[in-house]
């Protein structure tokens, strides 16, 4: 009997535990529009139904038939995971993962989200925002906790969407904020990686900057290295100090250099501004003009010093023609 009173008593106070019976984990899916015009992204209000618990709300969202509304109108599957702030609590973030359908021709929508924000620095309203295409296009998404998305595209519900009434409002964006990564992830921490074992980037990489610009690595601002080690897979321009290399004649270089108002083979200020330097090409030709001008100077140097023996030879032949003249006197 007492068992018996032990188990109901647990049974009664996990049914008073708050939130008990209250997140249906097991939610099916569903779906919604975004109307207006379909070269917009509209804000469309998430709220943040773990806050109360917590632990965070993760909603995804997604298109898996590229033909939904309309044919190749493209797909898409996201998943965010986030806390709100509510009058500075803190502990707010922001993480997305989006797999974005292919880059094609035939496709006429290649990214569908166009940001999101966290609307809760100085209010209790415990939402986001997320800036879906409109275009009566069709989203489906499920949560961890059972919440309903509210459009606001000016046609559900007018813009802009405003958390209180002292509020400005948020409007419709026409392009898509920098951090948006339609390939991966975008996170609103910081990361450490504390392995190891060597990490592997098999795409570009940038710092500062969401494009890199064809470059496997792009640092949009200062860097600092221990060591750096650039390779080449040229050659290295020890072959100027074969005797087979033409030596160029200073008097082309100099005309050159004054039509030019650079170095031969040394990028312009120009072009250095437009392109960047190749760090790796740049180096060898510092260290072609170096060996070049170390020729010079060996070249000048044997001529000073033949023009130091004709020189003695002068003095001597001087000396010695002022000795017969003095002989003579």
């Amino acid at each position: 009997m007492k068992r018996y009173l032990s188990v109901v008593l647990g049974m009664i106070m996990l049914m008073l535990c708050p939130g008990y019976g209250s997140n249906p984990l097991a939610q099916g899916t569903a779906s919604f529009v975004v109307k207006g015009d379909i070269n917009t992204y509209y804000p469309v209000v998430f709220y943040d139904a773990g806050w109360d618990y917590n632990v965070a709300t993760e909603l995804s969202i997604g298109r898996s038939n590229v033909h939904k509304d309309a044919d190749w109108r493209g797909s898409f599957i996201a998943r965010f995971r986030y806390h709100t702030n509510n009058w500075g609590n803190g502990a707010n973030f922001i993480n997305a993962e989006i797999a974005s359908g292919p880059d094609d021709a035939s496709i006429s929508i290649g990214n569908f989200v166009g940001g999101w924000e966290d609307v809760t620095v100085w209010n209790g309203v415990r939402s986001i925002i997320i800036w879906l295409r409109g275009g009566t296009t069709t989203y489906f998404f499920q949560s961890n906790y059972a919440i309903t998305p509210t459009v606001y595209d000016g046609v559900q519900n007018d813009l802009p969407y405003k958390p209180t009434a002292d509020n400005s409002g948020y409007y419709a964006k026409t392009t898509v904020d920098p951090d948006v990564n339609k390939y991966g992830a975008s996170l609103g921490e910081s990361i450490f990686v504390t392995a190891t074992s060597p990490s592997y980037i098999q795409g570009n990489l940038s710092i500062g900057t969401p494009d890199a610009k064809g470059y496997k690595l792009a640092v949009n601002g200062a860097a600092v290295f221990e060591k750096a080690v650039v390779k080449m897979h040229d050659n290295w321009p020890d072959y100027v100090f074969d005797t087979a290399y033409q030596l160029p004649r200073l008097d082309s270089v100099a005309t050159y250099i004054q039509q030019n108002k650079h170095l031969p083979e040394v990028p312009s200020g120009t072009e250095v501004q437009q392109k960047g330097v190749d760090l790796a090409t740049n180096q060898a030709v510092l260290l072609k003009k170096i060996e070049e001008l170390t020729l010079y100077m060996i070249d000048i140097k044997k001529q000073n010093d033949q023009l130091s023996i004709k020189n003695h030879e002068l003095e001597q032949k001087v000396n010695q023609l002022q000795d017969k003249v003095d002989n003579r006197k």
